[in-house]
């Protein structure tokens, strides 16, 4: 289920609040127009507010000037990442409670791991099927690849806790699909397929699809859908 649409100028906030190193002149009364149009802000004592982003809540102090201190920018930012945001969504979706039966969709490249399962409810007498951000222990929707400057020029030695990391997030889910784009050593699914085969044999044995895309131009809607279906075929049999 999508709770609100992420376009036009929010888009570019919601970059503003992902740029490393934290943004010094983002707006405070902006960023309390956008969380409010994406979720919910809560007026409190003392200067303070709740923000609640897909069922993510946390408090920020209102700074005295227009401009968010970068440290609560960092924050804003963790809280986005929970709500399974990344600078490039343009949906938000709802957040629940883990199934036991959920499929995880992965969406992956070199910097980042979108992680979304696939949720089987009921619906006009049917059963449907709708992806929402998968979070197993409750503190992971986004998973980020960790920069390496000392490498002018060329890509930086991989660092396989990533794609560890992302194996640890789906290590319940019965059934798991990969997208990312890229080929060869440009491609972090070929990575992470890899790492999958020779150290986590028994999540390499539960994809059931993978699919290359082109991820720049894929929006949420299309990568969900793509999800749904990987996840409801198995191209084993």
């Amino acid at each position: 289920m999508i709770n609100a649409l992420i376009h036009g100028h929010d888009r570019t906030l919601l970059g503003r609040i992902f740029h490393h190193p934290a943004s010094n002149n983002l707006e405070w009364r902006e960023v309390v127009a956008f969380v409010g149009r994406i979720g919910s802000t809560e007026e409190k004592r003392d200067d303070k507010w709740g923000f609640t982003v897909a069922g993510r809540t946390a408090t920020f102090l209102r700074p005295r000037d227009k401009d968010m201190d970068p440290r609560e920018v960092e924050r804003l930012r963790h809280l986005m990442q929970d709500a399974g945001l990344s600078p490039y969504s343009t949906e938000i979706l709802e957040t629940s409670e883990v199934a036991a039966d959920s499929g995880a969709l992965i969406v992956i490249d070199h910097h980042e791991a979108r992680i979304y399962r696939l949720d089987p409810e009921t619906a006009g007498g049917e059963i449907e099927t709708t992806l929402r951000p998968y979070d197993p222990k409750g503190d992971i929707h986004h998973l980020s690849h960790k920069e390496d400057g000392n490498h002018r020029g060329q890509r930086s030695p991989e660092d396989l806790g990533y794609f560890d990391r992302i194996a640890e997030a789906v290590s319940r889910a019965p059934r798991v699909a990969i997208v990312g784009h890229g080929t060869g050593k440009a491609s972090a699914m070929a990575v992470l397929s890899d790492r999958l085969r020779e150290h986590h044999h028994e999540i390499q044995g539960r994809v059931v699809a993978t699919a290359t895309i082109d991820l720049s131009t894929a929006t949420d809607s299309q990568l969900l859908a793509l999800g749904r279906r990987m996840l409801t075929r198995d191209d084993r049999s």
